[in-house]
């Protein structure tokens, strides 16, 4: 069976999932199982683990041949039990742990905070889920002191939602008594304290004083500094928060949940209202480290039931159409189609129901102070909400600018001569359109014809697609009727799924904009630390610019969580260089693909011809490699899922 039926198969496999549709689901398993590959019965159990269908993963795990109980997940390393906890199947959890003895102490292969937490009890404490996790210590799963930390910031988060916090430290501390003598008391005393700093819920809470009597010793309490217990300033206008974060994209919001995740307060500041942010379509391709991530803080249901997988990314060159197979290549990995705004919708959905401090119509953000000047004068940002007149004030000890490309508040706050941007401008344009139509093909398509030039095919949904056409730099909009926006889509992309021509539909959205990339370095200025385009911009070819904003939150929630957790500043200052490592490999292949699949410009304008046909000739030998070499395969799956 090939690569192409495999993922039709699989397709269908999930819609019975989702359905709940067990007898098509076990008579239609049973007829292609011998043909899966062992990474597709995987995402298979996974699927059903997920999804409430304990009748679906017995009878994916009637034959032991088929696939082992502990099979991991070839990106996070979960097992189907770990991922069973996360998503609260208490039915399956049981008949994992109880009927086929699971392993309760497996880890994962990564972590997003750190390596020791990441074990099935790590995760029933993140989930507060009491049942489960005494389930598991009846089982023996080890415990050590990063359960009793995690236990700890969990106290807090659910102090915000008004539960019983104290329940979980409890199981912990009854099942292993002399765990809390292993820890040193004036750490535990000084974590405490810097989690219930700026937050005066937690502060007079009669939980956190049951907390601070269960753990800690009052002289312990009093050697602290007064800071740490008394932000001072009390104007009604003036405001506090841990960390600020202005700009509400993929970077604020992610930033914003994953700090909320470890129980690091923030505070989102968003010119826009909160529709159009939900509503404003962008980006739509999100890579495996996306997707895993968006699972690691709840924030996947949807994804996972409505995101189009994609196992394969087609190029064709002048009509020729190569398929990579890029779950094959990666034994799993995949990327997803799933548009930016509903990424956000998810997100901000996620951050209310924690909590978390989201201002929307947000106007004149300034950032008046980067640095601490003393213990009354930390970082602070002036705003102004929109309609109203009165100057507010955002103290908080750092701020993260994630405000976009143009970074208006962030990046111009920062004396121009500590920065230096490095810009390249692309010698074309893209013209992007939004259509109802239905797809020609449930697959990316990367098209380059030599007369034509590039053309994008990227689903959006079942019914709409986006579409992305290489023109000159001086074109306008008025060049670019629709009659021949679809004729030129024809003459530069084939379908891939039997049809002749791409079918005709309404154009919804259609706009102009330069190809152009640039970074801006350092990415941080005292305690400012810009985040995603604040910093840099790639060239939409390879599909890069969400998920790097990503990878830049990632990287400073994990230096944020260190310092609170551990007072430590080594992460902070490391910021820039640890982004960097991603920010390059990522601008190296977008630019590489520009290269590749873009029609260069050898008319005798161009004022770098002799370089421009060394550049076609290098064009013409990569795009023979992408044809027919498994090596340039193998680099192509691992960059788009890395």
């Amino acid at each position: 069976m090939s690569e192409a039926n495999n993922h039709t198969q699989l397709q269908k496999l999930f819609y019975f999932i989702h359905i709940h549709e067990l007898n098509d689901f076990i008579t239609f398993y049973e007829q292609c199982s011998s043909a899966l590959k062992p990474f597709e019965h995987a995402e298979i159990l996974f699927r059903a683990c997920r999804f409430d269908s304990l009748n679906f993963v017995r009878a994916i795990l009637k034959d032991n041949k088929r696939i082992a109980i502990n099979v991991r997940h070839p990106s996070t390393g979960y097992s189907p039990l770990f991922i069973a906890i996360r998503a609260q199947q208490h039915e399956i959890i049981d008949y994992l742990d109880q009927e086929k003895r699971a392993d309760v102490n497996g880890n994962s292969n990564i972590s997003i905070h750190c390596e020791s937490m990441t074990s099935c009890a790590h995760e029933a404490l993140r989930q507060h889920d009491q049942l489960t996790l005494c389930l598991l210590l009846e089982h023996e799963a080890l415990i050590d002191q990063s359960h009793i930390f995690l236990a700890i910031i969990e106290c807090f988060r659910l102090l915000q939602k008004k539960a019983l916090p104290l329940n979980l430290l409890d199981i912990l501390i009854t099942h292993r008594p002399k765990l809390l003598d292993e820890i040193e008391r004036s750490k535990l005393t000084s974590f405490i304290v810097r989690r219930m700093q700026y937050s005066s819920e937690a502060a007079y809470s009669m939980s956190v004083v049951a907390l601070l009597n269960k753990l800690i010793n009052v002289d312990d309490l009093r050697s602290l500094s007064r800071p740490y217990l008394d932000p001072t300033p009390t104007e009604s206008r003036s405001h506090y928060t841990k960390v600020a974060i202005i700009g509400a994209g993929p970077a604020g919001l992610m930033l914003a949940a994953l700090l909320a995740r470890s129980g690091i307060d923030s505070v989102v500041l968003e010119r826009h209202s909160r529709s159009y942010v939900e509503n404003n379509i962008r980006a739509g391709v999100l890579e495996q480290s996306t997707v895993d991530l968006l699972d690691e803080i709840n924030v996947s249901e949807r994804l996972f039931k409505e995101g189009i997988v994609q196992r394969r990314v087609n190029f064709q060159f002048d009509g020729e159409n190569t398929a990579i197979p890029i779950t094959e290549i990666t034994q799993g990995k995949s990327l997803v189609i799933y548009g930016q705004q509903y990424v956000l919708h998810d997100l901000i959905e996620k951050l209310i129901q924690d909590n978390q401090q989201l201002w929307f119509n947000i106007d004149s953000v300034k950032i008046d102070r980067h640095d601490k000047i003393d213990d009354n004068h930390p970082p602070m940002i002036r705003f102004r909400r929109h309609d109203q007149n009165d100057e507010e004030e955002l103290h908080c000890d750092f701020i993260a600018g994630c405000d976009g490309a143009t970074s208006p508040c962030c990046r111009q706050s920062i004396p121009s001569e500590l920065l230096q941007t490095i810009h390249h401008l692309y010698p074309f344009s893209w013209l992007s359109i939004l259509a109802d139509t239905p797809p020609s093909g449930t697959e990316l398509i990367y098209a380059h014809h030599s007369k034509y030039g590039f053309a994008l095919h990227s689903l959006r949904s079942l019914t709409r697609i986006r579409f992305h056409l290489q023109i000159s730099p001086t074109d306008t909009l008025a060049d670019w009727p629709d009659d021949r926006i679809w004729t030129e889509l024809n003459e530069r992309v084939k379908p891939i799924n039997g049809q002749t021509s791409i079918t005709k539909g309404e154009i919804l959205e259609r706009a102009i904009f330069p190809l152009r990339s640039s970074i801006t370095l350092p990415m941080q200025y005292k305690r400012l630390f810009l985040v995603g385009d604040a910093a840099h911009i790639v060239p939409p070819t390879g599909a890069k610019g969400l998920n790097l904003a990503v990878k830049d939150a990632r990287v400073l929630a994990e230096a944020l969580v260190n310092f609170y957790d551990n007072e430590k500043w080594d992460k902070l200052n490391d910021y820039t260089q640890t982004c960097l490592s991603h920010i390059v490999k990522n601008q190296e292949f977008a630019n590489w693909m520009t290269l590749v699949m873009h029609k260069l410009d050898l008319s005798e304008k161009s004022n770098r011809q002799n370089a421009d046909l060394i550049d076609q000739y290098t064009q013409q030998e990569l795009q023979e490699n992408i044809k027919h070499s498994s090596i340039f395969q193998c680099f192509i799956a691992e960059m788009y899922t890395l």
